[in-house]
């Protein structure tokens, strides 16, 4: 059994690192003055070669885990190819092509209400006028609407529709 000074010296190392060392887990707590020096040795000749192959890091304050930082991009690398392969599977999609196939459908959508009025001017040319305004009306203040406010969930009953007033009109006049 040994002094932390003779372990220190032992292993050419400092008392305050036997010290740390022991903080640490690498050596045993043990009383005063039992130091077991080849139990030591093979302790600390062990926790080098993990230093050394990178299994086991230094967490001093303000160093760079080796360990920590590999399982990070580790982490960050099976992100990324799970991320490809999902894409490649379809469940994923950028989010310009999703774009564009939605404001393809508002632009069609629009363009089929538009045409509305001119398929009803064959019967009714007072009614198409009335439509042609309620069309162009509805699509001017759909193009006010923001994307947040129907994510939220708001602009379906908010607004009034004003077709009772547009019906009363039509029905005393």
């Amino acid at each position: 059994m040994a002094t932390d000074a003779e372990l220190a010296a032992h292993l050419d190392i400092s008392d305050r690192l036997v010290r740390e060392l022991r903080k640490k887990g690498v050596f045993p707590e043990v009383p005063r003055g039992g130091n077991d020096l080849d139990g030591c040795r093979t302790a600390y000749i062990r926790h080098l070669r993990e230093r050394a192959a990178g299994r086991q890091g230094d967490a001093d304050a303000g160093d760079l885990d080796l360990v920590q930082e590999r399982a990070r991009l580790a982490k960050e690398q099976a992100d990324a190819t799970a991320m490809r392969n999902a894409q490649a599977r379809g469940e994923m999609v950028p989010i310009t092509a999703v774009t564009v196939a939605v404001v393809g459908a508002i632009e069609l959508a629009k363009s089929r209400l538009l045409r509305v009025p001119a398929i009803v001017a064959k019967a009714d040319g007072k009614l198409k006028l009335r439509i042609q305004t309620a069309v162009e009306d509805a699509l001017d203040s759909l193009a006010t609407v923001r994307v947040e406010d129907i994510a939220a969930g708001g602009t379906s009953a908010d607004e009034p529709d004003g077709e009772q007033d547009e019906g009363d009109g039509a029905n005393a006049g």
